[in-house]
């Protein structure tokens, strides 16, 4: 099952485990759960077989499913790191970051490193936890060719590849905040590269050549970013970093969309008690599913954002997948 048609279930990755939900209506139903015992921190769908999935765990490498979440399996031979914090299904295989901050490539049954990555950051470090050192906190591709690869550091900048993973250069040019969190390479925007960063959020209009704040004034803390198939651009932000969070308010989260590829902003939600850890395009692709820290789905459309799920574990990562 191929294609876009077949993405209709959503795929939940938290700290305790992953879990399957099914539309029915305007209602969203878990029909299965898994891995419970493992924190996931990120997922990737595959683009060519959805019901191909990997996970990567905090520290015990990858698991990854051929039929839709039915039956799990550890990799093996596992990563050759198992604090794993990216991952991206490509060209039938995957990738993953670590940390410290590196990314390996399935190849041949075993893993090779993409070693360009881990010796372009090898000077960053993470300020919460530098024995942790950083992290390739995000990976992704540019749409118009799969050759061209992104890993966003936390906390080094930017990195990227034109030849499949085999040499890398930094992207920083501009960018006045190191501390990556996610990357888009636009589908629907040629040429655009977003950024949530920590402090910032940031766009190239030029593939990652330079780079300019385009934050919304309110929020500081860039968590993610995504578009749907309008080519309408999300952020989900919130006041602070994640030690304030444990005010009374929260995270005191929004989430904004642009329809000028971030030149302007609308406020489609706010006050979320939970950080806006990642978002995926609804089945439909007219709208956002977003997932937060504190265990909340929402569903976002041209009707506004509603909470269609609640009490789950902090998630990570959502996707659409088969």
């Amino acid at each position: 099952m191929n294609g876009g048609s077949g993405k209709q279930a959503l795929h939940v990755a938290t700290f305790s485990g992953w879990y399957r939900f099914e539309q029915h209506g305007k209602e969203w139903r878990q029909t299965r759960r898994d891995l419970s015992y493992w924190t996931l921190t990120c997922m990737s769908v595959d683009p060519e077989d959805p019901k191909k999935i990997y996970v990567g765990t905090e520290h015990s490498g990858l698991f990854y499913t051929r039929d839709g979440g039915a039956h799990w399996h550890r990799a093996e031979p596992n990563t050759p790191k198992m604090m794993l914090f990216s991952a991206l299904a490509l060209n039938g295989g995957v990738m993953v970051g670590t940390v410290p901050s590196a990314v390996y490539r399935s190849k041949n049954g075993g893993w090779e490193e993409l070693a360009g990555v881990r010796l372009h950051s090898a000077g960053a470090s993470f300020p919460p936890s530098p024995e942790l050192q950083s992290r390739a906190r995000y990976l992704t591709f540019d749409p118009e060719n799969k050759n061209r690869l992104y890993a966003g550091i936390e906390v080094g900048g930017m990195v990227f590849s034109d030849d499949s993973g085999k040499n890398w250069q930094p992207a920083n040019a501009g960018l006045t905040d190191m501390d990556i969190h996610e990357v888009l390479a636009s589908r629907e925007n040629s040429g655009m590269v977003f950024l949530a960063c920590g402090e910032a959020c940031f766009r190239s209009p030029d593939r990652a050549g330079h780079w300019e704040n385009i934050s919304p004034k309110t929020h500081d803390y860039g968590i993610s970013v995504a578009e749907d198939k309008n080519g309408v651009v999300y952020v989900g932000a919130a006041k602070g970093r994640p030690n304030l969070w444990i005010r009374d308010q929260g995270a005191m989260a929004a989430i904004f969309r642009s329809l000028d590829k971030g030149s302007n902003w609308e406020k489609v939600i706010d006050n979320l008690n939970g950080g806006v850890m990642h978002m995926c395009p609804t089945p439909d692709g007219n709208g956002m599913v977003a997932g937060t820290s504190d265990g909340s789905l929402f569903m976002i459309d041209d009707s506004g954002a509603r909470e269609v799920v609640s009490g789950l574990p902090f998630v990570t990562s959502v996707e659409l997948g088969a």
